[in-house]
């Protein structure tokens, strides 16, 4: 559906020119969620505000449906931006309206609808979003939570086909943070809307993400399905934002400091096979045992995975013969330490 094909862009900053992208090329599946991280000034906003041309490029092209949007005249842009939704990280509501008439002010912008069409598609999108009891309020009665959802309701006004999320969960709560996800991922689901994400945060790109590119300081540095990304990351920034979210990578030194004999393994579960006794099974045939230094257990999106890291105890055999044996199970096995 997306393509964007080496994009850069630079700001001026005090009669100095600031690259903020490089030669960006990556690929938005249609109907995926698809998430760009990176830390704060690695060029995130930059590239999702190019795929509505918020931000026009330097040089590059960016393909919708095969059409670059760059070339569009201001009447073929306008009708565009009407079919891709945004949802900002501080809601930018307005405030002296109230939840319903947010939500209908995009509709009656367009001039397409009738009044009784545009309150039907309010109330439609008030009960998706949980507020039909709350159109009457104003955002200084509603949480944080509340607010995001006026926007999402907001952005979905004119059914588009895209919608891009600028940090739409960083200035929420934990809690919160995980309901206005689900309500994407229903959405996303729903409507096979694509959803383009930005985030600094590895746990969004896990719960929601089918894709994922990374950013630093505006260069694609790595991209990928969302499980190789962060179960096999190639990139130390990558490393580094896996690490913060979900820590990992001490086992050599656990090692070390236990003075553990015998080989380290790490062992990859995808799928349903996370959940079965392979660590039993293939101890049974290599009359082998194995004890488990760290790991972790979770989902990628809600698809289970496991990663642990276990020391082999007993005669050791072909290593080659171990990793093909979990291979069987597909279990993906690394050597960590000899």
């Amino acid at each position: 559906m997306i393509d964007i094909e080496h994009v850069s862009k630079h700001y001026v900053v005090d009669g100095i020119a600031v690259p903020a992208l490089s030669d960006v090329s990556l690929r938005v599946e249609q109907g995926e969620v698809f998430g760009i991280i990176g830390v704060s000034g690695a060029g995130k906003s930059t590239l999702v505000r190019t795929l509505n041309l918020l931000e026009r490029p330097d040089s590059g092209r960016v393909l919708v449906d095969g059409s670059d949007i760059t070339l569009f005249s201001k009447t073929q842009l306008r009708s565009y931006r009407r079919k891709t939704g945004m949802i900002f990280q501080h809601f930018n509501l307005i405030g002296a309206k109230t939840v319903a008439e947010n939500v209908r002010f995009p509709l009656k912008l367009t001039g397409e609808y009738t009044t009784a069409e545009i309150e039907q598609r309010v109330d439609e999108l008030l009960e998706l979003v949980e507020l039909s009891g709350h159109r009457d309020k104003y955002p200084a009665q509603l949480s944080g939570g509340q607010k995001q959802r006026v926007g999402i309701a907001r952005a979905l006004a004119n059914r588009p086909k895209l919608l891009l999320c600028d940090e739409a969960t960083s200035a929420l709560d934990p809690q919160t943070t995980q309901s206005i996800l689900h309500l994407l991922l229903d959405i996303n689901r729903r409507f096979g809307l694509t959803i383009v994400l930005i985030t600094h945060e590895m746990d969004v790109i896990r719960a929601v993400c089918d894709r994922v590119a990374v950013l630093d300081q505006g260069v694609l540095v790595e991209q990928g399905r969302v499980a190789e990304v962060l179960l096999h990351p190639q990139h130390a920034l990558t490393r580094a934002l896996v690490q913060e979210s979900c820590p990992q990578g001490e086992s050599a030194k656990i090692s070390a400091r236990l003075n553990l004999p015998g080989p380290l393994l790490r062992l990859t579960f995808l799928g349903a096979i996370t959940h079965q006794p392979v660590l039993q099974r293939i101890a049974a045939a290599f009359a082998l045992g194995f004890n488990i230094i760290e790991g972790v257990i979770g989902h990628i999106k809600e698809t289970p995975y496991g990663q642990i890291t276990v020391q082999v105890i007993g005669a050791v055999p072909d290593l080659a013969r171990l990793e093909a044996a979990f291979g069987e199970h597909s279990v993906r096995c690394e050597l960590v330490q000899p």
